[in-house]
């Protein structure tokens, strides 16, 4: 099972995570891919899909390079950049007790050509 990472550089990746019933993952397992404690954002131009999603960046990354699709994916209001590498899940809901879940290639794909569309240019994914 896979999520998706984000890279400042513009790389779209889908990197094999473990994952256990039901596609679920461990935040411990999330936090491998991401350095330092955890911001979460919610990515409202994508969740439109079918599933929620939910994206997991480093807290407190001023020194890092905007993460200009990550960025893209937040509602204008909200008006934030986010910095460095971010790794996207699904999400059963928003807020306490959410569980977090790995993605299949097909879903990981239709995430990639939402993301293409809201950018306006392709993305590319590895």
């Amino acid at each position: 099972m896979k999520v998706l990472v984000l890279k400042t550089d513009e790389r779209v990746t889908a990197s094999q995570i473990a994952a256990q019933r039901h596609n679920e993952i461990q935040i411990t397992d999330i936090k491998r891919l991401i350095p330092g404690a955890l911001a979460f954002y919610f990515p409202a131009k994508i969740s439109r899909l079918a599933y929620l999603y939910i994206m997991f960046a480093e807290k407190d990354a001023d020194h890092r390079p905007v993460n200009r699709i990550a960025s893209a994916l937040l509602q204008e209001e909200d008006a934030g950049v986010i910095r460095g590498d971010v790794v996207i899940a699904r999400t059963d809901h928003l807020g306490i007790g959410a569980k977090f879940f790995s993605m299949e290639d097909d879903e990981i794909q239709n995430v990639v050509e939402r993301m293409t569309k809201i950018l306006g240019h392709p993305i590319v994914s590895r």
